[in-house]
């Protein structure tokens, strides 16, 4: 038994689309997919309720995941007319159409060519038809959040649209329905049709809104608001053999070591646990290991025993739980398809660096 999943995009259509659509009939066929994540641009996937058709997404993992957002659509794009050295535009929200083309609502952004309420017809990737609708880059926007995040490494930031169209524009080519570059694994589909595949589930669930992490994370956030700190007024134990440590040498030690091996280290040990470990060696390691993992990062140094076991399992798991091994993945199979997002954003990122 197949189910679908129905998504919303019901923007109004412009009167000159059924024009538009027969010029570009004969020059395009099929769809086109986020240049971030290389997913499509609807939440209607098939689901199977019984997990045993290979040509459908395992109901069981999906039944509890919101998949609106690959419903929301945006767009990066370039007018000439523009004043300034930096002629780009990022679009409203809009939809995937046809033929190669979506509808957007134009936005406020300062170098769009249109009012900001009207609804815009354009074209993804390249204008085969040559209709002279605006050549646009199109993704989902909580794709755009990573990408940004991705960027200035630490937090959102603003970024410089022009210089991220050339990006885009040097990885653009071949069959036009996303990016010349390496989507990871699994490797989305670019076939005219998006392909469910059971055991691919990690590609259409959101990388930014992961219920499972969020709730670990809040559990972290509590034990600090509350300053439970209590273990620190513990007696140093005698047996603890990091007792016949230098400061020099601990220090030495944690910098052999990866972040969750830094915190079970201090949570096991009074002393170590004592000892201070510096703010910029500790967000180096995090971001060098984990630079995905943004709710980490935001997190202030744990302060007590309690919060370093803590945390540190949680880095255990999200590497663990992360990565997809075959077809069977972690329950946090948002991060999974975050950490496959993050390896695109970094290509994107190089260029755009350039």
């Amino acid at each position: 038994m197949t189910t679908n999943h129905i998504g919303r995009a019901n923007l109004s259509s412009v009167s000159q689309h059924e024009i538009i659509r027969a010029q570009r009939e004969k020059w395009v066929a099929g769809r086109f997919f986020c240049a971030i994540c290389g997913g499509p641009f609807s939440s209607q996937v098939d689901m199977d309720c019984e997990g045993t058709d290979e040509r459908a997404y395992r109901f069981d993992i999906l039944e509890h995941c919101n998949l609106e957002w690959l419903d929301e659509l945006r767009a990066l794009g370039i007018n000439p007319d523009a004043t300034g050295s930096d002629k780009s535009f990022l679009t409203g929200p809009g939809r995937y159409f046809d033929y190669g083309g979506i509808e957007v609502v134009a936005g406020n952004h300062m170098n769009i060519p249109y009012p900001k309420n009207e609804v815009v017809p354009m074209v993804a990737y390249h204008d085969f038809a040559e209709i002279g609708e605006p050549h646009v880059f199109p993704f989902h926007s909580v794709c755009y959040e990573v990408l940004k995040r991705c960027i200035s490494l630490r937090q959102p930031g603003e970024i410089q649209g022009n210089k991220l169209y050339q990006a885009f524009e040097q990885a653009n080519g071949g069959r036009y329905v996303r990016l010349q570059l390496d989507y990871g694994k699994p490797d989305p589909p670019v076939e005219q049709v998006w392909e469910t595949v059971r055991g691919q589930e990690i590609l259409v669930v959101n990388p930014v809104d992961i219920p499972e992490l969020e709730s670990e994370i809040n559990d972290i956030k509590c034990l600090l608001d509350t300053k439970t700190h209590l273990d620190i007024e513990r007696k140093l134990h005698k047996d603890d053999i990091f007792s016949r440590l230098s400061i020099d040498l601990r220090h030495k030690i944690f910098k052999h070591l990866c972040p969750e091996s830094i915190l079970a280290l201090k949570a096991a040990s009074q002393i170590m646990h004592t000892t201070w470990v510096p703010r910029s060696m500790w967000d180096a390691k995090l971001v060098d290991t984990y630079p995905w993992l943004w709710e980490v990062l935001e997190l202030s140094v744990p302060q007590s025993q309690e919060i370093e076991d803590k945390t540190s399992r949680l880095l255990l798991a999200c590497r663990e739980q992360g990565e997809s091994t075959g077809r069977s993945y972690g329950y946090t199979l948002g991060l999974a398809n975050r950490r496959r997002i993050w390896g695109v954003c970094e290509q994107i990122r190089s260029k755009y660096l350039e």
